[in-house]
């Protein structure tokens, strides 16, 4: 979040002591001071908020923009409720204390708490918004506990007047505000949020509105949609980092957990892909009884159960030989050899495999011969 020294406009008017915001709107607004404060010092050790009131006989600042929460605590206690809220004087008032604030770098920014009717008009408030924008300060602005109820002029009509005149159309709150959002607004660098009564409170619903998220974040929860925690789990990781981390981990391991318990649900994907052709080839080239592994042997005995073994569990075919003999010449000749046959070597047997064959067929029938001897 960018370096900002932030206003912090409160109603403090005469709807302040009702009680459909626990415990009353001016402490919901109070709860929501607390809230802002720690989130901005968070995001930026240099940032700074300031607080004022916009009700009573006139709007006042109660504290410049400050690193110090406990000038805050303190002002808070001393406010006084009465009157009715003056949005526009309060919103200039405001921009004059962060006009003289000590570090210029920091970006402008006034949150204002709307929970009364207000008298100004759209014109007037659309006029301020743009003078807003022209002197780069953003606007967050919370309205709550004021419904789509408009300010009509409740004023009996004389009876000469002509009855075909139309009343003028009514203004709400909602309309006033919106049109001051859309005038202000610059980049997305400034909010709109209205909160409406239920099981949330008001601080909860600013956690996770755009207000705290910073600039460009948008306004999803504008028009008072529900109030969710500030990511997935739901739990905001600007408010509580060490909370949002281990949920995430935990979720993470339970993934893993259920992957490694269902093995099958990952391998899947990877048999379908296999051709119904491939898969009768491949068992037609391996074979079924793999073949021994060669066992160092001594005699002659030893080295004809080898063959023959090899012979019989078809580890001789594998290496060339097939039913019909045509296979490794040389390979037969020599077992047999081993079994004491007589092998004519053809024409051609002397070349090296030959020489081989018949030096293992010596070696066999030598060592027989001094068995016998002893």
């Amino acid at each position: 979040m960018s370096l900002e020294a932030t206003m912090l406009v409160l109603d403090n008017s005469s709807y302040s002591i009702n009680g459909d915001y626990p415990p009353t709107r001016l402490a919901a607004q109070a709860d929501a001071v607390h809230l802002i404060f720690n989130n901005k010092l968070r995001a930026n050790p240099e940032n700074e908020v300031g607080l004022m009131v916009m009700g009573g006989k006139a709007p006042e600042v109660l504290v410049t923009p400050t690193q110090d929460e406990g000038k805050l605590i303190a002002a808070l206690h001393d406010i006084k409720q009465g009157g009715d809220a003056d949005l526009s004087t309060g919103i200039q008032v405001a921009q004059l204390a962060l006009k003289h604030r000590q570090n210029k770098n920091q970006r402008q920014r006034v949150i204002v708490f709307v929970g009364s009717p207000l008298s100004a008009s759209t014109a007037s408030l659309v006029k301020l918004g743009k003078k807003m924008k022209k002197n780069n300060v953003a606007i967050d602005v919370v309205s709550f506990g004021t419904d789509s109820a408009s300010l009509v002029d409740l004023t009996i009509p004389s009876l000469s007047a002509s009855s075909s005149t139309a009343p003028a159309p009514s203004e709400t709150n909602e309309s006033k505000l919106l049109a001051l959002h859309e005038a202000v607004n610059s980049s997305d660098n400034s909010h709109y949020l209205a909160v409406e009564p239920g099981p949330h409170l008001l601080s909860e619903r600013i956690s996770a509105s755009a207000i705290l998220r910073g600039e460009g974040a948008g306004d999803d929860d504008a028009m008072g949609g529900g109030g969710g925690g500030g990511d997935e789990y739901g739990v905001d990781p600007n408010l509580d980092p060490e909370l949002a981390m281990a949920l995430r981990m935990s979720l993470e391991e339970e993934r893993a957990r259920q992957a490694a318990a269902n093995p099958s649900t990952s391998a899947a994907p990877a048999l379908d892909t296999v051709a119904e052709g491939s898969a009768t080839s491949a068992s037609a080239e391996v074979p079924s009884t793999p073949a021994p592994a060669p066992v160092k042997t001594e005699g002659a005995d030893d080295t004809a159960a080898v063959l023959a073994a090899a012979a019989a569990s078809g580890g001789i075919e594998d290496v060339g030989m097939d039913a019909e003999g045509d296979g490794d010449d040389d390979l037969a000749r020599a077992l047999a050899m081993s079994r004491g046959d007589d092998v004519e070597m053809g024409d051609g047997d002397d070349d090296e495999d030959a020489e081989i064959a018949r030096a293992i067929a010596l070696s066999m029938q030598e060592s027989e011969e001094n068995k016998e001897d002893k």
